[in-house]
């Protein structure tokens, strides 16, 4: 019995001391395992392990996914500086041309308002109108004379709408009328204005090329040939 225990004895101490070598080599190889900075921090800072009957949820941190009716953002592309110097350059123009449509309008009499003293003799006009444009007065006096027999300011229109004493369109005569006898205002019915006006409309049309220009004030061949007949051209 005494053998007994004693060998019971001896058992248990050297299972003792594997224990405590078997630890120690596991420590050791622990260190090895983890970060210096974990074990320098002591034990109070030591991970600690999650046992099987701990709930464990794991989070991920990812892009948000874009829904389908998600707003998209707009880019709004920059003025470069040509850009920005053509609109300017277009807006300059735009309104110069509303400037001067205003200054027309503002020299537009009503026609209920004009009085005219028209001059006895008509040929002071068109010399003075081939002098200003370098239209032969024979031509001018020869048109006055087919459109309206040499009448003096009228506001007359045929059906076509050509008005006045040498019968412009509105059209034409908001791009060609002038003003003729000085007074600020460019009139249609005025003779002195019509006479100036179709002298620089015919220049505008070709003149001195007689018959391009005699053309693009009125397109027929007869007209042309009546004109130049009372000319005696």
């Amino acid at each position: 019995m005494t053998l007994y225990f004693e060998r019971m004895k001896q058992f248990a101490n050297k299972f003792k001391d594997n224990f405590i070598v078997n630890k120690t080599a596991s420590f050791v190889i622990l260190s090895a395992m983890l970060p210096l900075s974990v074990l320098s921090a002591g034990p109070s800072t030591m991970p600690e392990v999650p046992s099987a009957n701990d709930n464990i949820v794991l989070t991920t941190t990812s892009a948000r996914p874009v829904g389908i009716n998600q707003e998209k953002s707009t880019i709004v592309p920059g003025e470069s500086k040509v850009e920005k110097e053509a609109r300017e350059k277009a807006e300059a123009d735009a309104k110069a041309k509303a400037s001067a449509e205003a200054s027309k309008l503002r020299n537009t009499v009503a026609r209920e308002s004009r009085v005219y003293n028209d001059p006895s003799d008509f040929d002071s006009i068109y010399a003075r109108a081939q002098a200003a444009y370098g239209v032969d007065a024979r031509i001018l006096k020869a048109i006055h004379t087919v459109e309206t027999g040499r009448s003096g300011s009228t506001l007359r229109a045929n059906p076509s709408g050509a008005t006045g004493p040498m019968q412009f369109l509105p059209s034409t005569w908001r791009r060609h009328g002038v003003d003729g006898n000085g007074d600020g205002v460019t009139d249609i019915g005025n003779v002195e204005d019509a006479i100036f006006s179709a002298a620089a409309y015919l220049k505008a049309c070709g003149y001195p090329d007689v018959k391009k220009a005699l053309w693009g004030y009125n397109p027929s061949s007869r007209y042309y040939t009546k004109v130049m007949g009372i000319a005696g051209m």
